[in-house]
């Protein structure tokens, strides 16, 4: 176990090492012995960094990850991934065998050992980490040619490498907090769509749905395996959420229908529910409302009578769908449906900003119905009490709303309140949230002008306006 005054001695260690003129990685290694911690956490403490630290100058490198991915990676409770790993190299600006994974088969005598330094001990009882595989390899082949009484080390450890992964493979689980921790990841991405732009949300997700599909390429314990794929469905589902939200519509279904094949091992159906109402937002932003319908249909009848987010959201959905179709009595029944199953959901979904459904989304998607329907006083109204319930920083739903809001004010011949809400909207928004979405419901706003009134100056400031927001494009 680590000393309790792991970060003092290691302090010490940096002090001396400056004075007695040590390579870096001679103090790594000194940390890694004298503190008792893995050579990833050395090289850490070696800069003086807190796990934060370690995580923003990994930000800085273009390479994302969390503060409890980085602390199980140094304790060894999960192992970063090949990309992952790579990018721990560059930060500390070292191989991997010194950061605890691989073995450096470097001949005695080309450079100075670490054991070398004064009152640092080489400890040979420590078990050396897995063999390269493409080393192991060659090593293993020398023993066709080789009958001696006695095995090298080197033979040893590859033949006791090839064994330790077998087991693995057949035996061995991750932890149950690594999971805990993967799914606390999958919820903060849900929590953070308001607030965090959907570029830097794709990026993170997809990064991490990469180490969880690896995981998930291992032998697991039947529970452990559903989790991970609840993980994973997840994931995937912010990915494609993402995508919606930069307006990358066609990319965004493959992700959710490959959310829905994770979803299918899980045997959640709460889950499988909430994902086909996710993939009805595509078509519904797009500008095809029967599909919309159709799929907001089926979330609502695979939602059945779970007790569930979903039985309320898909209903709403589908109201909002059936609205812009023009069928206003099945738009209002559907609705109805909505708020109805809205009342028998518990604090656990209507709190829950991630995957749950909220007051204030219901309040929204009323307004958003009564907006399409013409009814300016019932969308108003919605979508006022919507507003006043979202906070300033949240800021793709309340752009959707503002844009519904002018939208509803076009219906009553409000043309310049209209277009100055928009205009307000777009310019309230930050630049990294200005995506394809909003700019798409923007457009929408100018198309909803009468053509008397299309050439009134302040629409031609809008669409302007709208042409002028540099909608951020994906990195290849």
């Amino acid at each position: 176990m680590p000393r309790a005054n792991t970060r003092q001695a290691a302090a010490s260690l940096v002090t001396q090492a400056h004075t007695s003129g040590w390579t870096s990685w001679q103090l790594v290694h000194a940390i890694a012995n004298q503190c008792e911690v893995s050579p990833l956490q050395a090289a850490r403490l070696a800069r003086g960094w807190t796990l934060q630290d370690a995580v923003t100058a990994l930000a800085e490198l273009g390479h994302r990850a969390t503060v409890q991915q980085l602390s199980s990676w140094e304790h060894g409770s999960s192992r970063p991934s090949d990309p992952r790993l790579d990018s721990l190299c560059r930060l500390y600006q070292t191989r991997p065998d010194r950061l605890g994974y691989g073995t450096d088969y470097t001949p005695p005598g080309t450079e100075q050992h670490p054991a070398t330094l004064p009152g640092v001990t080489h400890d040979e009882n420590v078990t050396a980490p897995p063999v390269a595989a493409d080393t192991r390899h060659a090593i293993l082949r020398s023993l066709l040619g080789s009958a001696g009484v006695t095995l090298p080390s080197t033979v040893m450890t590859a033949l006791a490498s090839v064994r330790e992964e077998m087991t693995h493979t057949l035996t061995g689980s991750i932890a149950d907090t690594t999971i805990d921790q993967w799914e606390d990841t999958a919820t903060e991405y849900g929590q953070a769509y308001q607030h965090t732009p959907p570029g830097e949300i794709l990026a993170g997700a997809v990064l991490d749905f990469a180490e969880v599909r690896s995981l998930l390429g291992r032998s697991q314990h039947a529970d452990h395996r559903s989790r991970l794929c609840h993980v994973a469905a997840r994931l995937a589902a912010t990915t494609g959420i993402a995508l919606v939200a930069l307006g990358e519509h066609r990319e965004a279904r493959g992700w959710f229908r490959c959310a829905q094949l994770a979803a299918e091992e899980t045997g959640d159906r709460a889950l499988r529910a909430w994902l086909v109402a996710r993939e009805a937002v595509i078509p519904f932003y797009y500008g095809a409302p029967a599909a919309a319908t159709r799929l907001a249909e089926r979330a609502r009848l695979l939602a059945g009578n779970t007790l569930c987010a979903t039985a309320a959201w898909a209903p709403a959905l589908e109201a909002r769908s059936l609205a812009r179709m023009g069928r206003a009595d099945d738009a209002r029944q559907a609705m109805t449906l909505a708020e109805r199953a809205f009342a028998r959901l518990d604090t656990s979904h209507t709190s829950d900003l991630a995957y749950g459904y909220t007051e204030r989304q219901l309040r929204w998607h009323i307004g958003s119905m009564y907006t399409t329907l013409g009814d300016t006083r019932r969308a108003q109204l919605a979508l006022d009490e919507a507003l006043a319930l979202y906070a300033p920083d949240e800021h793709l739903d309340r752009a959707l709303i503002a844009m519904d809001q002018a939208t509803s004010l076009i219906g009553v011949g409000e043309i310049a309140t209209a277009a100055q809400v928009g205009m307000l909207a777009l310019g309230a928004i930050p630049a990294e949230h200005r995506t394809g979405i909003v700019v798409s419901r923007a457009r929408d706003v100018v198309a909803a002008v009468p053509a008397r009134a299309a050439r009134m100056p302040v629409v031609a400031d809008l669409r302007e306006m709208i042409a002028a927001v540099p909608v951020p494009a994906l990195a290849g």
